[in-house]
């Protein structure tokens, strides 16, 4: 018989946590799961951990690749191996609640829900859940959404990552991770969401995001970061448009991305993402509604005196040379 729910953890450079991640997982309350660990040709001793879970539990499936492709490429390949009825990802150096796969689970299957999101908590540097700082997704209560919600919510901070939601499977028909892309999730997970018929809100914390200082989320902003994340938010905006949804919330994303961007970016006008970018300033005619009192100086500091919101920033030392 096919599991009920395929879990799919890629794995690199996270030896000192994946015993934690994978013990989570053998500890899960729903016990009909499969779990397809990705080695992502992780140089340390992942490799063969991933072998001793695998040995002890026939739920554990490996798959070790030859050379480092990155998460997409990881998850899209055990996409393919997946058999499950529905699809969930796990960071290797997060861990999750016992009852990640029976709660959410059970939610998608009682509300007929093609996509279930639910809560999750940031620990700091700490393997202490005490310490853990909940996320909770303000003005949203729990239970089916609309459309324009669910993509509100998407659009949150944390709404955006792979790893606090269930798929039913066929929702990623068409659909992969955008392989060579850091935050990758940018990529994909607007698409899911827009394609979802029945969206759920399921208001419970059940995956525990752990902040590592060496992390992606906290290490120095590189020209490929900038370069990934201006592509990628830009097709997102682009699409959604296309799609015929506005909110406040997409503009408040979108401009409040561009203006992190170009405090960044050293100013270059032939560079096609910053070009872009600072057109959508100049053009966007009054600071986005949700934009804070501090947020809106900024806005409008570039939008009338971009040499100056340069100067500020190169002074700074925020510009990557």
């Amino acid at each position: 018989m096919k599991p009920l729910v395929s879990i799919i953890v890629p794995v690199y450079r996270v030896e000192a946590y994946l015993t934690r991640c994978l013990d989570s997982l053998c500890q899960q309350s729903l016990t009909d799961i499969e779990v397809i660990v990705v080695d992502d040709a992780s140089p340390d001793g992942c490799g063969a951990i991933c072998d001793e879970y695998a040995a002890k539990d026939p739920r554990f499936k490996v798959l070790h690749l030859p050379e480092n492709r990155g998460l997409s490429a990881a998850r899209n390949l055990a996409m393919e191996h997946a058999c499950g009825k529905y699809l969930m990802f796990v960071d290797s150096d997060d861990w999750v609640h016992k009852d990640f796969c029976q709660a959410a689970y059970n939610c998608a299957e009682q509300n007929q829900a093609d996509l279930v999101m639910f809560n999750y908590a940031r620990v700091i540097h700490s393997d202490v859940v005490r310490n853990a700082q909940p996320k909770v997704f303000v003005g949203f209560k729990e239970g089916l959404q609309t459309k324009e919600e669910s993509l509100d919510m998407m659009l949150e901070d944390g709404g955006n990552a792979a790893w606090n939601k269930i798929y039913r499977k066929e929702l990623f028909e068409g659909i992969t991770y955008p392989e060579g892309f850091l935050y990758e999730d940018t990529g994909a997970t607007y698409k899911l969401v827009f394609k979802a018929a029945r969206f759920y809100f399921l208001d419970q914390t059940l995956y525990f995001q752990y902040i590592r200082p060496n992390s992606i989320t906290q290490s120095k902003v590189s020209q490929k970061a900038l370069s990934d994340r201006a592509k990628l938010n830009t097709q997102r905006y682009r699409d959604l448009r296309a799609w015929g949804f506005e909110s406040d919330m997409l503009e408040f994303r979108f401009i409040n991305f561009a203006l992190w961007y170009l405090a960044y970016q050293k100013r270059d006008m032939a560079n096609p993402d910053y070009a872009h970018l600072a057109q959508a300033i100049q053009t966007c005619p009054k600071a986005p509604k949700l934009f804070s009192w501090k947020r809106k100086i900024l806005f409008y500091t570039y939008k009338y005196c971009p040499w100056l919101y340069d100067l500020f920033f190169t002074l700074r030392g925020t510009k990557v040379q």
